[in-house]
């Protein structure tokens, strides 16, 4: 954006702004995705109205607006996203693009629910410019790219991403897609909503008014004859079954779940009703994971001091360079906040023969997980320990992440 159209984001305690609120609102937008702000929030209070943004992971406070401009600002992105700029009394949702003051696209998917001193606007950030990322792209080491598309491979079966809220999810699935959309396969996807479009795939978005759920465009789907099926959400019983036949007549299908870990994505689809050995014979594996911010390139800095110890089972991956730790400084290529991006971390359950067996006899997630870990897979404290003794991230955001003892001790040598 230019000088001239530039606002100031500092933060300012309930002040009326010179420009309107639709200029406003250009400018906000354009400069929160360029500090790769996932959400931004609009929110009345007592006496003003709040304005934050989600960045890698956390909440920043970057505005208090006078209450009356604030309400018009907030009328104005509902309007941006189709809804009605007057309703205070019902949720609200919605979608739409915008155009920033220097000619850049930004999708917005907008929600908006009645608060104690008026509304609370939440909008999530679509960047169309980064659009579908590659698995190359998502912060995989080698082996870990080496299990997820030696499961991609497979013909037919199901595979599960498990996480929870903002951990990536979305992101995975997208360029799991990207990577089988060779032309060679027929896909499908069904997806609330639909975020990113894919040419030379078929996407249906639900639609829960008109009774299209997940399982009923599921069902139709596969009167379709697909070969890829992604699934935005496996959230019911019906879903879930279907899920698994999908994966056992045929079809490869790709689905997240709302799961802690990647056993306890196999517990939740049996707690959903699903026979145990119905899922031994369909799921192919489950991926559990996370986001840690990276450390900025242009400011991180090693700490020198004694080597850390580092577990025999996490000593592989850091392939001939010895472990080390980092720390974050801040610069302007960062805004100041050491991380450069956000990063996925993921713990892989590759269903093999044993582990068929283990889940055929409905084996809690405890026993499952001890099974895979047995078997060679690395849990979620350990893929993340493995990029902070790398000097991906540092001990203190791997705690934040996963409060692991660990990391608990690491936080104390540095």
């Amino acid at each position: 954006m230019s000088d001239e159209e530039a606002v100031d984001f500092e933060q300012i305690e309930a002040e009326t702004e010179l420009a309107t609120p639709e200029v406003f609102a250009g400018n906000l937008l354009e400069w929160a995705v360029e500090r790769q702000a996932s959400d931004l929030f609009i929110s009345d209070e007592e006496q003003s109205v709040s304005i934050g943004i989600r960045r890698l992971g956390r909440v920043e406070q970057v505005r208090k607006l006078s209450r009356d401009y604030g309400r018009r600002l907030q009328g104005h992105v509902r309007v941006l996203a189709g809804g009605d700029p007057s309703e205070m009394i019902r949720p609200t949702q919605g979608r739409g693009v915008i155009v920033t003051p220097n000619g850049r696209k930004i999708d917005l998917r907008l929600s908006s629910i009645p608060s104690l001193y008026g509304q609370d606007v939440s909008i999530r950030l679509f960047d169309p410019v980064s659009g579908v990322r590659c698995l190359d792209e998502l912060g995989y080491d080698t082996a870990e790219l080496e299990s997820i598309r030696e499961l991609l491979r497979q013909p037919s079966g199901l595979i599960l991403i498990a996480g929870p809220v903002a951990s990536g999810k979305s992101s995975t699935l997208y360029a799991m897609v990207n990577e089988l959309n060779d032309g060679t396969r027929k896909i499908h996807t069904l997806e609330d909503p639909i975020e990113h479009s894919i040419p030379g795939v078929i996407q249906s978005q639900i639609n829960e008014r008109a009774n299209l759920g997940f399982a009923e465009l599921l069902s139709t789907v596969l009167r379709h004859t697909p070969d890829v099926i992604m699934i935005g959400e496996i959230r019911d019983a019906r879903t879930a079954t279907t899920a698994i036949h999908a994966g056992a007549s045929g079809q490869l299908v790709l689905a997240t779940i709302h799961a802690r870990s990647a056993a306890e994505a196999v517990d939740t689809m049996i707690h959903y009703g699903v026979n145990p050995k119905a899922i031994s014979q369909s799921l192919l594996g489950a991926i559990n994971q996370r986001l840690v911010g990276r450390i900025c390139p242009k400011c991180g800095e090693r700490i020198d001091g004694e080597q850390p110890e580092v577990d025999a089972r996490v000593a592989p991956r850091l392939g001939n360079q010895s472990a080390e730790l980092w720390k974050t400084i801040g610069c302007d290529d960062c805004y100041g906040h050491g991380f450069s991006e956000m990063t996925c971390v993921p713990e892989i359950l590759s269903v093999n023969r044993t582990l068929k067996d283990v889940i055929a006899n409905g084996s809690t997630a405890v026993t499952l997980e001890d099974a895979a870990k047995n078997n060679g897979m690395l849990c979620m404290a350990e893929a993340l320990a493995a990029r902070v003794f790398r000097g991906e991230t540092t001990p203190h955001e791997a705690h934040r992440v996963i409060p692991a003892p660990q990391f608990s001790k690491l936080r104390v040598t540095v």
